[in-house]
């Protein structure tokens, strides 16, 4: 699905999302956790799998000072 004529704060310490973005319809929530990966040459922010996140460790909702 394309989004246009949205805003994306983009920065080192992250992206702020435009306030009319719904993450609801995507079925995100609080606390998912994504990685950046390259495929076929593009850079594509994957959702990590819960099971996954738990199993290699991954902190959740902690803010880096």
């Amino acid at each position: 699905m394309l989004y246009i004529d949205y805003s994306w704060d983009c920065s080192p310490r992250g992206i702020i999302l435009d306030e009319e973005f719904n993450s609801d319809k995507l079925g995100w929530k609080g606390g998912d956790l994504f990685k950046l990966v390259n495929v076929n040459g593009r850079q594509i922010l994957q959702k990590i799998d819960p099971v996954e996140a738990f199993a290699k460790g991954y902190a959740v909702n902690v803010q880096e000072k």
